[in-house]
């Protein structure tokens, strides 16, 4: 992803006047560039892109740069939103062509498959994803495609919401269904789990409830009612309030003997997301029950709550923030957010992930966003003093890949 010369390239004469205060910054941005260009990017969260069995349509190039389910959002809104425009003009530099929506279009459908996302994932310099491998399951590529498609790694993320749907036929009872989900958290090691996922946000929010008798009765009742509704043809989709509760608390539980992190989508998504219910502080009872205090808890994506993720993360030592979906669809305003995160958020919980989805170019264009953006608020950072010359590879390294190595298991 170079798009800096080197130091010592006599194209910075005309680039830059090293008399100029301004233009020295400018300058400082491209060698923080071209140096953070060589760290390894770890996608820490991330889905899996869709199948291509053939063309991809302007339609769905444009689709993950919303989360609306509106066809005139992506048809008629879409194309004046600043991220998206910088990804099609960035796409079209890496690819040699137009700078428009379908000159980019023709020559990525051109290329062969494996060859393209070899190419996103390279100039990305991506060396590990760790993918929620239960989203829109079947028509994505499963976790061993993807690993050869990028040539690094790609490690599991449980959706423990989708994974207790999964066994609804198999499970007659909530209590099955609970023992169902302790094994497989307590054999993560051996079924290649590196983090648990909840999207409790999604279905009733995030005010966490801890178990009752009362609570778990009628959690008991909604999991049968949502096994009738699988066992006569339809989804069975866990959406009631005590049961989602039960299934996280029971998943925390068995999470803290192996110390195994556990993410959590905040605030905004797929437009079914009520916001009122994600702000992060309503998840209280989770942070300050003391049994939990061994499990990582990351807070994926955050805005507009991003401010108070990072409130968090500075009183909770176990509260790790993450802007995956913001950094990419905010685009212009990445270093921004970014700074608002950091005003609280101590640098070694902050974390960067890019929730690619759907598309290779969305997790392509978050990862280049993520270095934009640190960039700018690293050079922001040196020039007042805040950061020494010294800290800015430390700050660089510490959310891009060494925060996210630390936190997550390695199983051997």
């Amino acid at each position: 992803m170079e798009r800096w010369p080197d130091d010592d390239d006599e194209r910075f004469e005309d680039l830059f006047n090293l008399d100029d205060p301004e233009s020295l910054l400018d300058w400082n941005e491209g060698i923080l560039l071209a140096l953070l260009d060589d760290i390894p990017f770890v996608d820490h969260h991330v889905h899996a892109p869709y199948r291509e069995d053939g063309p991809l349509s302007l339609s769905d190039f444009r689709r993950p740069f919303t989360e609306s389910a509106i066809e005139e959002v992506w048809n008629v809104q879409l194309p004046s939103q600043l991220g998206y425009r910088w990804m099609v003009r960035e796409l079209a530099l890496l690819l040699g062509v137009e700078q428009t929506e379908e000159a980019v279009l023709e020559a990525r459908n051109a290329m062969p498959p494996a060859e393209y996302h070899r190419m996103l994932a390279q100039d990305a310099n991506i060396s590990a994803a760790y993918a929620d491998d239960l989203f829109a399951l079947g028509e994505c590529y499963d976790i061993s495609e993807w690993s050869e498609l990028l040539g690094c790694p790609v490690y599991r993320v449980l959706r423990i919401e989708t994974f207790v749907e999964q066994g609804l036929e198999g499970s007659a009872t909530l209590e099955e269904a609970l023992e169902r989900l302790t094994a497989e958290v307590a054999g993560a090691p051996e079924n290649g789990i590196i983090s648990l996922k909840s999207i409790a946000g999604y279905r009733t929010g995030l005010a966490f409830n801890p178990p009752a008798s009362d609570t778990r009765a009628r959690a008991s009742h909604s999991y049968n009612a949502s096994r009738e509704h699988r066992l006569a043809g339809g989804w069975g989709r866990i959406a009631d309030k005590d049961l989602v509760d039960t299934i996280v608390w029971t998943a925390l539980e068995a999470a803290a003997p192996l110390k195994l992190p556990m993410q959590f989508h905040v605030a905004f998504g797929d437009d079914d997301i009520v916001m009122t219910r994600n702000d992060p502080t309503l998840m209280r009872a989770l942070f300050q029950h003391e049994a939990f205090r061994v499990v990582p808890l990351v807070l994926l994506h955050c805005y507009p709550h991003h401010r108070k993720a990072g409130y968090l993360a500075s009183i909770y030592p176990n509260v790790y923030v993450d802007l995956g979906l913001t950094i990419p669809i905010v685009g212009p305003g990445a270093a921004r957010v970014l700074e608002e995160t950091l005003e609280l958020a101590p640098v070694r919980q902050v974390l960067a992930s890019t929730d690619g989805h759907m598309t290779p170019e969305f997790q392509w264009f978050g990862v280049f966003v993520w270095r934009q953006a640190i960039v700018k608020v690293a050079t922001a950072y040196l020039e007042m003093g805040a950061l020494a010359g010294e800290d800015a590879e430390w700050f660089a390294e510490s959310i891009l890949k060494d925060n996210a190595l630390r936190i997550y298991p390695r199983w051997t």
